[in-house]
């Protein structure tokens, strides 16, 4: 295991003084992919259901900090930082794109040999585990998605409007000196109202100036016709895969019927709608969330070990 963290790696890198141990009681481990340090956790029973977090764009490994401290006794839980966001570092050549990110996630999966894994997305997170994960879809056994999306927007002009305005020059200008995405968090919750210290898990990997628009370079690329053609041809690897929808009814994305556009993607669904949630449903509900899981993975295993055929696109 030290050689699969340090590999490449002179030494193991440092925390830095602002992750808050209370928080986030987890155990950091470091792999080099592609030249980038890439900071993980890897908590829970190697011999239970992996479970592998991919992160929001405002968020890293800590997102899911509570369903992990809830489900490691049980379930192996993984969760990566992507190069630039969290604790992991980027070369001089990552460009924060949707591409880079895919490949990221692909490498991740690889690097550690997992399979049959269920993977849990949130906003940016979803489109980068899509196509990230279509090339090792044989790894994959299911997907657990709120307040993201797995396709082209071309047919979501008012998403593509608001991702046009967050990767305009003024609006990076804004952003790289007044930080204002990430200290714009709160307003995305609706149940939870995070505390001084959890406030501060999101804003300090922003800190330094040069780091502040990264997520805005990822956003322009979620636009690029290229990237939502390869995004609808990789969701098709996923389609008889069982999936569990968590949305919260306050999401955006709601009146956009992303929930019921992932039912039609992969038909073998359970949906959740959750009440005041907004856009991180895992942050804003864990609780909740992590319930419907547990609800949803019994469900598995009573058809598994039943026979049962799969039930489709039920509706909650």
């Amino acid at each position: 295991m030290m050689k699969m963290m340090l590999n490449g790696l002179s030494r193991l890198p440092l925390r830095p003084g602002w992750v808050d141990s209370n928080e986030f009681p987890f155990e950091s481990r470091w792999l080099e992919i592609e030249g980038n340090t890439i900071h993980y956790i890897d908590e829970g029973p190697e011999s239970g259901q992996t479970l592998l977090f991919i992160h929001p764009a405002l968020g890293w490994s800590f997102s899911y900090r509570k369903q992990i401290a809830k489900l490691k006794t049980n379930f192996r839980c993984i969760a990566f930082d992507f190069p630039g966001f969290g604790l992991s570092k980027p070369i001089e050549t990552y460009n924060f794109t949707l591409s880079d990110q895919a490949t990221i996630v692909e490498r991740f999966v690889k690097a550690l040999d997992l399979k049959n894994v269920i993977v849990w997305a949130n906003d940016a997170g979803g489109p980068s585990a899509i196509l990230g994960l279509a090339p090792v879809s044989s790894r994959v056994r299911g997907l657990v998605v709120g307040g993201t999306f797995g396709w082209s927007l071309k047919d979501y002009p008012g998403v593509s409007r608001i991702l046009k305005v967050f990767s305009s020059p003024l609006f990076r200008f804004l952003n790289r000196y007044g930080n204002l995405f990430a200290r714009s968090f709160s307003f995305a919750l609706g149940t939870h109202k995070p505390s001084t210290v959890e406030k501060n898990q999101i804003i300090m990997p922003f800190k330094d100036r040069n780091s502040r628009n990264r997520p805005l370079k990822l956003f322009k690329t979620f636009i690029d016709p290229k990237m939502g053609d390869a995004l609808d041809r990789s969701i098709v690897y996923f389609r008889e895969k069982s999936l569990l929808i968590q949305f919260g009814d306050k999401d955006p994305a709601i009146t956009y019927k992303w929930p019921e556009r992932w039912q039609n993607e992969i038909p073998d669904s359970q949906k959740f709608v959750i009440p005041r949630a907004k856009h991180f449903p895992f942050e804003d509900a864990p609780e909740e969330t992590t319930n419907n899981f547990l609800e949803w993975w019994d469900t598995l295993q009573h058809r598994k070990k039943s026979g049962v055929a799969p039930a489709i696109a039920k509706v909650s």
